[in-house]
């Protein structure tokens, strides 16, 4: 591996701290306006309330970085959601079971995105498109309706606390850090390097077919990790319980400052995006304001997100480049300086 991926992911993967200021920003605004926030129900809550899709926009945001997108996982989490409300079982050991079932059905989910993108060369968005219809009626044929049921000893693993502190939390950090490590290996870099700029990775030795694989997998992954809270805290099954669930991911991706151009941003940033969305949501509800208007908001969000984000790339690019030349109009008068001086001291 050539050196310009690896200074490509050291760029790259900046701008956490921004969405941190503004997740603290909101949280700040909501202890004022609701002071029982501060208690450990009411944190519980909120972590519980903003896992799934947290979880599910790291996803997201590792396929977006590689330069792509994907529209299906909405319909992974359904299928997830629903297999282990029909299949698994009150034991440990069926439960243990399930839960691995889950993690290997959503790699599998996305090494068939994977296939299709890198193989077969389809469009993302088509290809994603395609395959969330597909996993749609896969869910419908598990179960045609919301029903089936998980032990509380299930929902408590992911939602419970333990010494008082929600399981949620470590859940969150531990999918930041498997993150932050991933980014770091040749997988990571070449995901960042493809995202940014393909014929130049390519050219850099990145293989873009096995890149793009190994993405689309960690994140059905991800979306796995995703679907094994959502049952956990639905205890239930729902062949549409992701559906609603697409335009709430993106925003939280974008909401974490990854680029949707791909090559920039980091995916784990992307669980502060979903804290600073239900952050949100809950200052609306304060407020008064009904939850019928929640999609408005979020899809208003994401535009403010998006503008944000594309003129933050550009002033960034600016800066970058009045940098560049500037950098390089003091090196022009080194070269001129010493070159007088030499012949100074020739005469």
């Amino acid at each position: 591996m050539s050196v310009s991926p690896i200074k490509r992911l050291r760029h790259a993967s900046r701008g956490v701290a921004g969405p941190v200021l503004v997740l603290i920003t909101f949280l700040v605004i909501y202890a004022i306006m609701q002071p029982a926030f501060l208690s450990s129900l009411l944190i519980t809550q909120f972590l519980n309330g903003s896992a799934v899709i947290a979880v599910a926009a790291v996803g997201e945001a590792v396929v977006i970085i590689a330069g792509g997108f994907d529209l299906s996982v909405g319909s992974a989490l359904s299928v997830i959601n629903v297999l282990l409300a029909v299949h698994m079982g009150q034991s440990n050991g069926s439960q243990i079971f399930w839960i691995v079932i889950a993690l290997v059905v959503g790699g599998g989910i996305g090494l068939v995105n994977g296939f299709l993108i890198a193989i077969l060369r389809i469009p993302s968005i088509v290809a994603t498109l395609a395959t969330s219809f597909f996993w749609g009626g896969v869910a419908l044929l598990i179960l045609s309706q919301p029903g089936g049921a998980v032990s509380m000893t299930f929902s408590n693993w992911f939602t419970g606390t333990y010494a008082g502190i929600p399981n949620a939390f470590p859940l969150l950090i531990v999918t930041a850090l498997v993150w932050l490590v991933i980014k770091r290996t040749k997988l990571g870099i070449s995901i960042y390097a493809l995202g940014g700029d393909r014929e130049a990775a390519i050219a850099n030795g990145v293989k873009s077919k096995s890149t793009l694989l190994g993405a689309y997998a960690l994140a059905g992954v991800f979306y796995g990790i995703a679907g094994l809270f959502l049952t956990a805290e639905t205890a239930s099954g729902d062949p549409n319980a992701g559906g609603s669930l697409l335009l709430t991911i993106f925003t939280a991706v974008v909401l974490g400052g990854v680029s949707l151009s791909g090559g920039r941003g980091d995916a784990s940033a992307a669980i502060v995006g979903a804290l600073i969305l239900n952050s949100i949501f809950d200052v609306l509800y304060v407020i008064g304001i009904s939850s019928f208007y929640t999609s408005i908001f979020t899809g208003g969000v994401l535009i403010l997100a998006l503008i944000t984000n594309v003129w933050g790339a550009k002033a960034t690019e600016r800066l970058r480049g009045l940098i560049r030349s500037a950098t390089t109009r003091a090196n022009d008068d080194d070269t001129t300086l010493g070159g007088t001086s030499q012949e100074i001291g020739a005469r």
